[in-house]
């Protein structure tokens, strides 16, 4: 399924009114599905205009990501369409009520779940591009060290309080869980992702953000950005 046929469906349009607004024949839109005929430049132009999405979406094989971003585009426009105002009510400090208006988004649920969902896949479609890079790029004898930090990571998100404990040992192993959850992601941060804010490092707010954050100014490993900041404030010697 190329993306012409995706957005048409994702659109609950057919090919008889799409063919009549690019004034062209019907058989014509069949032939651009089956890849019998590309579809002209100017018709792309066209395609692209009439449906806020990038030309080239309409000739390709569409991954999860991209069909995603089409599904919130769409739902964007027909939200711009179709929200309206409900009166709502506030009463001041002194008890008296006044009305006001609010916009309601009939489908707010919907556009909040698809930018979720598209988090997840662009995450999903990241790794395996890095992974495959990494197994094209080195020996593939070797193994993948990357493949083999996320089997860890993945194991250790997906880790269950055992049965066999008692309620006491279990909200001990569910905190311990905590803690080890919250040192990955600090040992994260601090390796990928530099800090663009003007506030400064923080100590004394969480004993093992403080512990993680030594330990990779130790050791060079705050992302270059991150160092640089640091640095600039003091923070590095």
């Amino acid at each position: 399924m190329i993306g012409l046929q995706y957005i048409v469906k994702v659109y609950n349009g057919t090919y008889k009114k799409l063919a009549e607004k690019l004034d062209i024949a019907p058989p014509t839109i069949m032939a651009w599905l089956s890849k019998k005929r590309p579809i002209p430049k100017a018709k792309l132009e066209a395609l692209s205009k009439l449906f806020h999405i990038e030309e080239e979406l309409f000739t390709k094989e569409l991954n999860e990501v991209e069909k995603i971003q089409i599904q919130l585009e769409y739902f964007r426009r027909i939200s711009k369409r179709d929200s309206f105002k409900v009166p709502d009510f506030f009463t001041d400090d002194d008890g008296v009520e006044h009305e006001y208006l609010v916009w309601v988004d009939p489908y707010e649920d919907t556009r909040r779940m698809l930018t979720k969902d598209l988090q997840i896949e662009t995450v999903i479609l990241n790794l395996r591009s890095a992974l495959y890079d990494e197994l094209y790029e080195n020996d593939f004898y070797k193994g993948s060290p990357l493949l083999d930090t996320l089997e860890r990571v993945s194991e250790l998100f997906d880790e269950n309080v055992p049965e066999s404990l008692d309620a006491d040992e279990q909200v001990k192993w569910t905190q311990r869980q905590d803690k080890r959850m919250s040192a990955l992601r600090f040992l994260v941060y601090y390796l990928v992702v530099p800090m663009f804010g003007s506030g400064q490092f923080q100590r004394g707010s969480n004993a093992i953000d403080d512990d993680i954050y030594d330990l990779c100014v130790k050791h060079d490993l705050l992302s270059k950005k991150e160092r640089r900041k640091k640095s600039e404030e003091g923070h590095l010697s």
